[in-house]
């Protein structure tokens, strides 16, 4: 049942994906002209917790160790780790090791973390992916923690990690 509604849930999400995906380039676009013009005071919460900051996530690559409790491998076919990426506008590039999965996020005070309107490909693989679980993980999650400068941890109140990573630099 569970994976039934999960199912669904990311079937009406990727549908919408291309939609929505041109919607939030255009609200993009019309925050920075609006800005730039009007020179209009931002409401958004003042650094280092605004997206535009991006804080310590910004510019690393999160490769994935684990995601639902599951150790994440390479099975054989997979040609691409699932990892995740935080980019200094607000959106998130991930891969589940299938498919490419995108969503937005917005940073809040004590490491609060809100990611939404997750989207996705649609590839069909012949190997078991960690899209779904990826993208679970990340709507769960509510909280991120850092353990060093290297270690990143998606969490949801006093559980054990949702997800962990690990920056990769190239």
């Amino acid at each position: 049942m569970k994976r039934l509604i999960l199912f669904t849930c990311i079937t009406f999400l990727t549908l919408g994906a291309c939609k929505n995906k041109k919607k939030l380039a255009e609200n993009n676009e019309n925050k920075t002209e609006e800005k730039t013009a009007n020179k209009v005071v931002s409401s958004e919460p003042m650094a280092p917790f605004s997206k535009q900051v991006g804080g310590q996530l910004v510019g690393k690559y999160w490769k994935a160790l684990e995601i639902m409790g599951k150790t994440v491998d390479m099975p054989e076919g997979m040609s691409q780790e699932p990892y995740l990426k935080f980019d200094r506008n607000g959106t998130i590039t991930a891969h589940g090791g299938c498919n490419s999965i995108f969503a937005n996020y917005e940073l809040r005070f004590k490491n609060f973390i809100d990611m939404t309107e997750f989207k996705q490909t649609e590839m069909e693989c012949s190997f078991e992916s960690y899209d779904h679980i990826l993208v679970e993980a990340l709507t769960i999650g509510k909280q991120y923690v850092l353990i060093g400068e290297d270690q990143l941890q998606i969490i949801v109140g006093k559980r054990a990690p949702l997800a962990k990573f690990k920056a990769v630099y190239f």
